[in-house]
């Protein structure tokens, strides 16, 4: 049991207003034999329960990214995580964290013998993203890609499936989530490289735009103890 020097004696009915939304994108948050675990969601639930919520893991509701990327632009008291903090998406929300770093990169299976020499030459191959996700939008920026030029799917697993079976020959997502399914899935890592870079941040919590910057304010210190009580790296390790 965790014993923290934190105290946050003024209890606020704000916090139990919040949807909590996350989705499969393990270590980050994933669901196993029956129970929500992973980085962002222990951080969550020891946020909530040192800011004095009612609303523990289990009211943590597992959603597609599509849907909850949408409820989270349009409906106040929703929170997302975790979430790729980028320049695109800076002004659409307010953030808590940093929770963990994020390396968005071009996956391809490595007898392809891919490389791009120019942003052109994306076109020369089918490239997988999912719905909404900083791959999406990171590829709609940088290469100049129109939506009917991405083979979007709703998950992580779908896409990496399909480029196992050659049906795409690109991915775009988070580097250690698509290591992480491949291992999971009996597929073999190895088989597969990143070729390109798309970026390089960090995951957060994201809270729609209208969320009151003093909850914001009461979230990140209470981040940041986590971090100042070495928890935070205990969390960490515990996913390695």
């Amino acid at each position: 049991m965790f014993i923290l020097s934190i105290t946050y004696p003024l209890y606020s009915q704000d916090i139990d207003k919040l949807y909590l939304m996350s989705e499969e994108f393990p270590p980050y948050n994933f669901e196993k034999n029956g129970r929500l675990q992973g980085i962002s969601i222990d951080l969550m639930a020891l946020c909530l329960d040192m800011l004095g919520s009612r609303q523990t893991r289990q009211d943590i509701r597992m959603l597609p990214w599509a849907r909850s990327y949408k409820l989270l632009l349009e409906e106040k008291n929703t929170v997302l995580f975790a979430i790729t903090r980028t320049e695109q998406r800076e002004g659409l929300f307010k953030w808590v964290g940093p929770i963990s770093s994020s390396r968005n990169v071009l996956l391809a299976r490595k007898d392809s013998q891919i490389s791009l020499t120019s942003p052109d030459d994306i076109r020369k191959y089918r490239t997988g993203a999912i719905r909404d996700d900083a791959g999406e939008q990171l590829l709609k920026n940088q290469f100049g890609l129109d939506r009917d030029e991405i083979e979007l799917t709703s998950s992580a697993l779908s896409s990496l499936r399909q480029l196992k079976t050659g049906r795409i020959d690109l991915f775009a997502y988070d580097e250690n989530v698509s290591r992480w399914i491949l291992s999971q899935e009996g597929f073999n890592p190895e088989e597969f490289e990143s070729i390109y870079t798309l970026s390089e941040g960090f995951h957060y919590f994201g809270f729609n735009i209208e969320t009151d910057d003093e909850l914001i304010n009461r979230f990140q210190r209470a981040l940041e103890e986590l971090k100042a009580e070495g928890i935070y790296d205990i969390i960490l390790k515990r996913y390695r």
